[in-house]
């Protein structure tokens, strides 16, 4: 098997985008879909006759490790020139991860799309879309730092729907009025 390789998404090939640009140094991204389902119950019956979903959520987290401006003078690639903080995450025209962050501007941020890519490399011609969590809201930023190591922001989101993502479309569809997808 010398000389083959393996499709594995790994965090070494992984690129996370959010609000439409590729986030640098995102870490720890982890997701969980959940549906919550009721238990239909008689009088008479102790087992229950079914579970009945009513609700679907998507929920998740990404650590970032924070870097300021002068990271662009030490040379690393695909550095912002002012760093990345949630104040340059986004832009005017798609928002910005600062606007979900401030009591101020919370009415008027925007959604935006989670996405997941295998990174291109020298046998792929373009990155290979993964996984998309449509219409996210950030709903919590934390941060840690310790002496021996580098300052990290944690973000938590809520979206709307997510799936496996071919680039174009989500495996997923709503289950009512609007396009989701």
């Amino acid at each position: 098997m010398a000389g083959k390789k393996a499709g594995f998404i790994t965090g070494a090939n992984a690129k996370i985008k959010m609000f439409g640009e590729t986030i640098a140094f995102a870490t720890d991204v982890s997701y969980d879909v959940t549906v919550d389902n009721v238990p239909v119950e008689a009088m008479g019956r102790y087992e229950v006759f079914s579970y009945e979903p009513v609700g679907y959520r998507i929920a998740g987290s990404l650590s970032i490790i924070r870097y300021t401006g002068r990271a662009k003078t030490s040379n690393i690639d695909d550095a912002d020139a002012t760093g990345n903080n949630p104040a340059v995450i986004g832009d005017a025209s798609v928002g910005n991860a600062k606007e979900h962050l401030n009591p101020q501007e919370l009415l008027v941020s925007q959604t935006f799309d989670l996405d997941i890519f295998e990174q291109t490399n020298s046998t792929t011609p373009a990155d290979t879309a993964v996984f998309r969590i449509k219409d996210c809201r950030l709903s919590r930023r934390g941060m840690t730092l310790n002496k021996r190591g580098v300052m990290t922001d944690r973000y938590s989101f809520v979206g709307i729907l997510g799936g496996d993502y071919d680039g174009t479309s989500i495996d997923v569809a709503p289950s009512g009025y609007g396009d989701l997808t």
